[in-house]
């Protein structure tokens, strides 16, 4: 049976990303908590010495002779490519997640889209259609930590906003507005990364 082409490429980009977040994350394959980066946000990650992309098979592949350093993005125009679900929005949320997740145990994301609860203007929220959000925290901890100080910086750098230490970062970019949410009413125990649609 002859599969399509488009089969092929997601069954590639799962792999990929799946080992993209298990890399970054230092994770056992057993956790459920992640999902996988669009197949160009693999691409992206590559730029970062993360990997290499084997142009043949569309497969990551592990470079076990000499691991390269990963290197966090600084500005946007490194990594900024819409994908996945909800007008690109999830793409770019996951991808800002798996910097943040980096060698940087015992953080995990917390939540996801799909929230049913609360407010439909959260970015979270199932009835939105525009957005994606990921919490990223330190499970059991009801305070800042290291990890998600780390994690807010993180972000923010890859915002372009490297000397950001906390509140509510809001920034768009190429008509897709960033927020986080750190250190603020509510996000003390995690760090809030929330994308929408704006244009």
């Amino acid at each position: 049976m002859h599969r399509p082409r488009r089969f092929h490429r997601l069954a590639a980009t799962v792999a990929a990303g799946t080992g993209l977040f298990l890399a970054a994350s230092a994770l056992s394959a057993n956790r459920t908590e992640l999902a996988p980066l669009p197949e160009h946000h693999v691409a992206s990650a590559a730029a970062f010495g993360m990997f290499e992309e084997n142009a043949k098979t569309a497969v990551a592949v592990v470079d076990a002779e000499a691991p390269k350093a990963f290197v966090l993005p600084d500005r946007p125009e490194q990594w900024f490519s819409p994908a996945g679900k909800n007008g690109g929005t999830e793409g770019l949320a996951r991808f800002l997640a798996a910097i943040a997740l980096h060698d940087n145990s015992p953080l995990y994301v917390s939540e996801q889209w799909g929230r049913t609860t609360g407010g439909d203007q959260s970015d979270h929220h199932a009835s939105r259609s525009d957005s994606w959000a990921a919490d990223l925290a330190v499970r059991g901890i009801q305070v800042p930590t290291p990890a998600t100080e780390t994690a807010a910086r993180r972000v923010a750098a890859a915002l372009g906003e490297a000397d950001w230490e906390g509140g509510d970062l809001q920034k768009t970019i190429n008509g897709y507005r960033f927020q986080v949410l750190w250190k603020v009413a509510g996000h003390f125990n995690h760090v809030h990364v929330g994308v929408r649609k704006v244009g």
